[in-house]
Order: C-alpha cells, then structure tokens, then sequence
C-alpha cells in the first residue's frame, strides 16, 4: 500500500491506495478540492463537514447526470453493440466504487 498526501479546502491529508494508484488519487483529490473551492467562494466557510458534504452531493449529482445520460444513449442507440455499452456501465461503476472507498479513507483520516 502507498500513502499519498493530499489537499482538500487547504488542509492536507494523508491517504493510503493500492501501489501505483498515488497519480489517479491525486487527480481525483483535484478535481474535489476544485469543487470544494468553487463552493466555498460561493457558500463562504460554513464548516469543513458541511462543505465536504455540499461538495459530495454535488459530485454525486454530476455521477447521477452521466448514469442517465449513458441510460439515455444505451437506449436509444441500437447501433452500439452490447459489449461497448456494457464496457461503459462497468467503467462509471468502477469508478463511483473507487470515490466511495477514497471517501471511506478520507474519512478515516
């Protein structure tokens, strides 16, 4: 196991994952640090737990639009066969796993 040390609302944490995962840990800490700053410029400081919570919901809102959005295309899309439109289901349940475990140990922390 690795241990990276990442940053969210300006406040480091220190985060195990599975050797050779440290670079996507950090991109994926990015990209909710990225959503923590925008909320709390927009929000103010309103707590850490309330803000970490707000950018969750809004994260798991973005994850719910792309959920129905590739309902939306699997649908309507007979030309895909269903070895590509499943690759695509695995892939976002993969990831929506990935977050939630990165969430636990976060947490943890």
């Amino acid at each position: 196991m690795a241990q990276v040390e990442i940053t969210v609302n300006e406040r480091a944490y220190k985060v195990m994952c599975d050797d050779g995962q440290e670079g996507r840990l950090r991109q994926l800490a990015g990209y909710f640090d990225r959503h923590v700053t925008q909320l709390a410029r927009e929000l103010g400081q309103i707590g850490e737990a309330r803000l970490i919570l707000l950018t969750a919901l809004t994260v798991c809102d973005e994850l719910f639009e792309c959920r129905r959005r590739i309902a939306d295309f699997e649908e309507g899309s007979e030309a895909l066969d269903a070895e590509t439109i499943g690759g695509a289901g695995r892939v976002i349940e993969a990831a929506a796993k990935r977050v939630e475990a990165m969430a636990e140990k976060v947490e943890r922390a």
